[in-house]
């Protein structure tokens, strides 16, 4: 095309016209190439909106993931690749649009959604729970209250047999063994969740170490992801620590019962996270955020995580509406996946909310 605007110059600079063949023709070879371009872009475009969907988001959805996906591809779905690493991960891979959704396990406020251009909507409710490695003492046995707790994470209490365990568990036959602290290095919600309820039961704790997805913590050993707690707890006897309830379930983690805001001692159970679920003032027009933190309930496990699946506001349409479909597949056909890992479906109440808000 340059060569035939070239000619074009040049008859022009020697006052000669063009005859009207080579009009035409430079003129249908402009209008080919124009056409061409918008296939490629129109192709590109195809292309892109066909290609696989990716969400990421934290680890503790991944094993719920990994079952969603391929029953939603043996009923004709098509192959989604989900990155899990923490929630944090999740949020930015969603603001950078490197990722078709995200995934946190703390929701976002309302106006940070605003802010960020996001949706967001639950899709499954899980709890950080408490888990220790006593030899003789039977997962569930052990009854600590918030103030016990923070004690044994600040490292004011050392002993498994000190007096106020020995208070809260009368029919215990409580070791005389050391307590090793095991705890998170890496941001995680799960860190949150137990720091924010460790500084709302004790003020010591609330001025010290304090509330965070990673903060200082006074006494104990560190390791990076619940794979990083269980090699610790494995390898040390008297270790007590916090990792995600299907985790614990997985690997066969003993479980301790919690003292709830009812006073009531409550085992971590999936009835104990529905019981949660069932009472939560869930909101629409706050994205669905609720506070999760030591709920009213006499069945209800203080410390419950509720997953929040993110998108954007601007996402491609056809993308858009694949993450919805999948997620409505999720809502329609997965809750038995989510009762055989370990976790509670969200109420039927709160899926028909969500899906009315994507109509």
């Amino acid at each position: 095309m340059s060569g035939c605007r070239r000619c074009e110059d040049r008859a022009a600079k020697e006052g000669q016209r063009l005859p009207s063949w080579r009009k035409f023709e430079m003129k249908s070879l402009a209008v080919s190439v124009a056409f061409a371009l918008g296939l490629a872009v129109a192709g590109s475009a195809a292309a892109q909106s066909a290609a696989p969907l990716s969400g990421s988001g934290g680890s503790i959805q991944a094993p719920l993931f990994k079952a969603w996906i391929a029953n939603y591809q043996k009923d004709g779905g098509k192959p989604i690749a989900y990155q899990g690493q923490n929630s944090a991960f999740g949020i930015s891979q969603i603001e950078a649009k490197a990722a078709d959704f995200g995934v946190t396990a703390m929701p976002i406020s309302d106006a940070d959604l605003k802010a960020k251009g996001l949706s967001q909507f639950p899709f499954v409710i899980s709890g950080t729970v408490l888990v220790t490695n006593v030899p003789g003492l039977e997962s569930g046995k052990l009854k600590l209250d918030g103030k016990a707790l923070a004690d044994i994470f600040m490292g004011k209490i050392g002993k498994w047999n000190d007096p106020a365990l020995k208070a809260l568990n009368p029919g215990l036959d409580l070791p005389d063994w050391p307590i090793t602290v095991a705890h998170r290095t890496d941001p995680a919600s799960m860190t949150l969740l137990l720091t924010s309820y460790l500084s709302s039961v004790s003020p010591e704790w609330k001025a010290g170490p304090g509330a965070g997805e990673t903060v200082t913590w006074p006494a104990g050993l560190g390791g990076k992801g619940n794979a990083g707690i269980s090699e610790i707890m494995s390898g040390t006897m008297g270790t007590i620590s916090y990792v995600e309830y299907a985790y614990a379930l997985d690997h066969k983690l003993d479980l301790v019962a919690l003292k709830n805001r009812d006073g009531v001692f409550v085992a971590p159970s999936p009835a104990a996270f529905s019981a949660f679920a069932a009472a939560a003032p869930w909101t629409a027009s706050k994205g669905f955020g609720v506070q999760t933190l030591d709920q009213s309930g006499k069945g209800t496990w203080p410390l419950v995580l509720v997953s929040y699946g993110l998108l954007r506001d601007d996402a491609d349409p056809d993308r858009a509406k694949r993450v919805r479909d999948f997620f409505r597949w999720g809502y329609q056909n997965g809750d038995a996946d989510i009762t055989a890992l370990g976790y509670a479906p969200v109420p039927a109440s709160v899926k028909a909310a969500v899906q009315a808000k994507w109509k």
